[in-house]
């Protein structure tokens, strides 16, 4: 391959040596090219790169192969670069369960696990909602996040100038529920006492 203009067919065979985590046919690649390359190579329809699909398929010797060959700043932006769907590498490593390629890209390239893909899922729920424990653990400690827990009694505080309200959630319509109840009963009581004495 030239270090001229590479062709699609030429980008969707790095992507596949990527894939496939052929690390030794990946670096001859890169012996010829300039490796800012690795910004341009990205599936057409998808807008997949090479760090996705190695991070995906849990090659991690390719992903820290091509990761060395840009300087720091440039593998982190590379690292948050974001497909069609909003995915990023660590979206794909999460959801996979590879563990120590999700290690090495929040690490060492500073990978958001915040980051919401199209549907709205960062990397920490991919890795919840596809029961990569291990994964989800590793997210928890290193971001210091507490397991949402259903049964905890939190008391959120909403204020300003002109109203203080605090709300304990999953109250909210038990609270307008009862409202409404002692509207009708008081309802009740005023119709019962202006009829009390029609008879009909």
């Amino acid at each position: 391959m030239s270090t001229q203009q590479l062709t699609q067919e030429e980008f969707d065979i790095i992507l596949e040596d990527a894939r496939y985590g052929d690390l030794e046919t990946l670096q001859e690649i890169f012996s010829e090219l300039p490796s800012s390359l690795l910004f341009e190579i990205k599936d057409e329809h998808t807008h997949t790169n090479a760090i996705h699909v190695a991070s995906a398929n849990g090659h991690l010797e390719t992903v820290k192969y091509l990761l060395s060959l840009l300087a720091k700043q440039d593998a982190i932006k590379l690292v948050n670069i974001q497909n069609i769907e909003g995915n990023t590498p660590l979206h794909w490593a999460a959801l996979n369960g590879h563990l120590q390629i999700v290690q090495l890209l929040c690490d060492e390239y500073e990978a958001d696990a915040f980051v919401k893909n199209k549907f709205n899922h960062d990397s920490i729920f991919e890795a919840e909602n596809n029961g990569k424990d291990d994964v989800e653990t590793y997210f928890l400690k290193k971001f210091d996040v507490e397991p949402i827990n259903a049964d905890d009694d939190v008391e959120i505080k909403v204020s300003n100038d002109d109203v203080d309200v605090q709300v304990k959630p999953g109250t909210e319509i038990e609270s307008i529920s009862q409202e409404q109840v002692d509207n009708l009963q008081s309802n009740e009581e005023f119709i019962n006492q202006r009829t009390k004495n029609l008879q009909i």
